[in-house]
């Protein structure tokens, strides 16, 4: 979620300011959960491609960074222990809540960042990278009748992500035209998987698409959870396509969003569980403007940080010039 080249990269910077609103939209109806209001199939639309094109991007930029793979698994981890430390004092002293911190128990959305560690570790291995990407899809669907693997450690997200990590790291920016070309066909590709999406919505939990255990956590269902992963991986490579095909490349008023999605994400499950009590989802209006004020609360928030962090990389260079 974090460009390492000075300069920006609008198509992607559109793109991840795109997905970053449909991460926030999704987490926060997903959290309120309502119950006069169906936003079951949007909910379902929405974990059909956010995080899986999160993934790739981060792939993207991943194999295109100059840092080490030391270097950006010391970034990233680090982050991540700080935002599990920070939101477990926040949930329990201001929310009141009751939460135990465990390095490898993910809290809420921060599973990304532990799984994203193990994809930059797992990047340097990663030689052919078309076997690669098969591979690791055939083992993800292999791997989720394994009941050791589940939500701690991430691996289970992990190993599900992991080919839409791959992709991005075989992905080149001149590919965009080629994917423009076959736009309608995406098209037709991504509206047949919302179609059967509708008609099984009542059939797949939201937790399903979350991918973030084994299958025998819903063993009531049989294989279907191996069919769902599977129809994951097709509906989420399509609908991610379609919208490479449609983002932009010039700047736009997503770009700026999409410069700091890294902290919106961050902070977006903090702002969802503290404004919850205090904003109404019985209506679809209503529900429309809960998640926009969850959104610009984020927005607002991420702008401070990220003057912050301005200000202190230019006293720390001020600093360091003086020596």
């Amino acid at each position: 979620m974090e460009i390492s080249i000075n300069k920006r990269d609008y198509f992607f910077d559109t793109l991840k300011g795109f997905l970053i609103i449909a991460v926030i939209v999704g987490n926060t109806l997903e959290l309120a959960s309502p119950t006069n209001v169906n936003v079951h199939y949007f909910i379902l639309f929405l974990y059909m491609f956010h995080m899986p094109v999160f993934t790739f991007v981060s792939g993207y930029f991943s194999k295109r960074s100059k840092r080490t793979t030391v270097q950006k698994v010391k970034h990233i981890f680090t982050i991540y222990v700080l935002a599990q430390i920070l939101y477990v004092a926040y949930y329990n002293y201001i929310l009141h809540g009751e939460l135990d911190f465990t390095l490898l128990a993910t809290q809420w959305t921060f599973w990304y960042l532990l799984s994203l560690t193990a994809w930059y570790i797992i990047s340097d291995y990663i030689k052919n990278e078309k076997l690669w990407l098969i591979g690791s899809i055939i083992f993800s669907l292999i791997i989720g009748f394994d009941t050791s693997v589940g939500s701690n450690g991430s691996f289970s997200r992990t190993f599900f992500f992991l080919p839409f990590f791959i992709a991005g790291m075989m992905f080149k920016r001149e590919y965009i035209e080629t994917i423009k070309k076959y736009r309608n066909y995406l098209l037709i590709g991504s509206i047949t998987i919302l179609i059967i999406l509708y008609f099984l919505q009542n059939y797949i939990p939201v937790d399903l698409l979350f991918e973030y255990t084994n299958y025998e956590h819903f063993i009531d269902l049989g294989l279907f959870p191996l069919f769902c992963r599977a129809f994951h991986y097709i509906g989420a490579f399509l609908i991610g396509g379609f919208l490479i095909s449609i983002i932009p490349q010039k700047r736009t008023s997503l770009s700026s969003l999409g410069k700091m999605s890294l902290y919106m994400y961050l902070f977006h499950g903090t702002v969802a569980n503290t404004m919850l009590p205090y904003l109404n989802f019985n209506t679809l209006f209503s529900c429309m403007l809960s998640c926009v004020t969850v959104v610009l609360i984020c927005i607002i928030i991420s702008i401070g940080m990220q003057h912050l962090s301005k200000t202190i990389k230019e006293k720390n260079k001020e600093l360091s010039e003086s020596k």
